[in-house]
């Protein structure tokens, strides 16, 4: 190991020390919560030793109460990721800390990704900056020299957002676009209001297939990619699908929306829906998905893209991708997150996160610790 990688792996640790605890009180708090709201029995469960055994390769502490919830969704599998070892132990190493800035910020995600496989940047601003083009070059003329006649148009922060939050809808009414709550009027001044880091972009049209569940929003497949620290392979090891809830701007499940699991082979939806408080649901938005034969068009074109896209995200092992299809069938990518990853979606959805690549995974953070 050379004296970088020391120096990195003693940072790491410092503040993987400092964090630990904290975020093993935290889940193990809200992991109770939900046992006690679902009505699930707060005991030991089958298999549970072995999960024990399994994850305390990198914690000696390790919280049963994960286990006692997802083995509801995702069976009695010991590769059940607990969420404060996720935080703490596994993120800090499959995608570095002193990585992530760069790579978080949606401004950069043309430059990265490619501006053919992006929403179309009408005007940004980076760091507090003046107003930006889509080509980063100050916007000096009237806004609607950048915005033409295209509408909707869709403003939304590039760096910490979560969940859909202060995302912004606008349409053109008259000779001005207003957003769809009725409450923003889009003009220099209200973006320069708006925030420090933030696009404007022009809505993507989507696939009639996605927009059959939920007119209202953009409904995005969300995709994990693996960097396997073996033979650095591209893996997607879970899927499933968002699906907004009818009215609303965004799918999040933060935002009310709600999502279903997808078969990583086949694309094939699941037959139940989860919602916002982990309660399985066989409708959304009038539409029945119990005995549905729901397949996600264009699957291996998707896959294709999520590998592709993992391609150029060079320092990260661990990728949650935000795909959406357009009318012509193009996967383009809404956004990708290397931090935060959200293990309990996945999960919830009865799917493994990492899979038959759990143990190599493990085996790495124990070395890198």
């Amino acid at each position: 190991m050379d004296i970088m990688s020391f120096i990195e792996g003693k940072i790491r640790n410092a503040l993987i020390k400092r964090d630990r605890y904290n975020w093993y009180k935290f889940f193990s708090g809200k992991f109770i919560e939900k046992l006690n709201e679902l009505g699930f029995e707060n005991k030991k469960a089958k298999g549970e030793d072995e999960y024990i055994k399994k994850w305390r390769a990198l914690s000696p502490r390790v919280e049963p109460y994960s286990y006692r919830l997802y083995s509801h969704y995702c069976g009695f599998t010991p590769n059940i990721v607990p969420e404060d070892i996720g935080r703490t132990l596994i993120e800090p190493v499959l995608c570095p800390l002193k990585h992530r800035p760069a790579y978080s910020d949606k401004n950069l995600f043309p430059m990265i990704i490619g501006k053919e496989f992006v929403p179309t940047t009408v005007v940004c601003r980076i760091g507090g900056s003046t107003l930006l083009d889509k080509d980063f070059k100050k916007a000096d003329k009237e806004l609607t020299h950048y915005i033409g006649e295209t509408t909707p148009l869709i403003l939304k922060p590039t760096l910490y957002s979560n969940s859909g939050m202060r995302i912004l809808k606008f349409e053109k009414k008259g000779d001005s676009f207003v957003s769809t709550d009725g409450t923003k009027v889009l003009t220099k001044e209200f973006l320069m209001s708006y925030g420090r880091n933030f696009c404007l972009q022009k809505a993507i049209e989507q696939h009639p297939f996605m927009s059959q569940f939920c007119a209202s929003s953009v409904n995005t497949i969300r995709l994990c990619v693996y960097r396997s620290v073996k033979d650095n392979q591209l893996i997607v090891t879970g899927g499933f699908f968002r699906i907004g809830k009818e009215g609303a701007v965004v799918d999040n499940a933060g935002s009310g929306g709600a999502f279903i699991g997808l078969d990583i082979t086949t694309g094939k939806f699941a037959n139940y829906l989860i919602e916002p408080h982990f309660n399985k649901l066989s409708e959304w938005n009038g539409i029945d998905f119990s005995h549905n034969t729901f397949v996600m068009p264009y699957w291996d074109k998707v896959i294709e893209f999520a590998k592709f896209v993992g391609s150029r995200i060079l320092h990260h092992r661990l990728i949650a991708l935000d795909i959406a299809i357009d009318p012509n069938g193009k996967p383009i990518l809404i956004e990708f997150n290397v931090e935060f990853f959200g293990y309990f979606a996945y999960m919830l959805s009865n799917q493994e996160v990492f899979g038959k690549y759990t143990d190599e995974v493990i085996d790495y953070c124990k070395m890198m610790m």
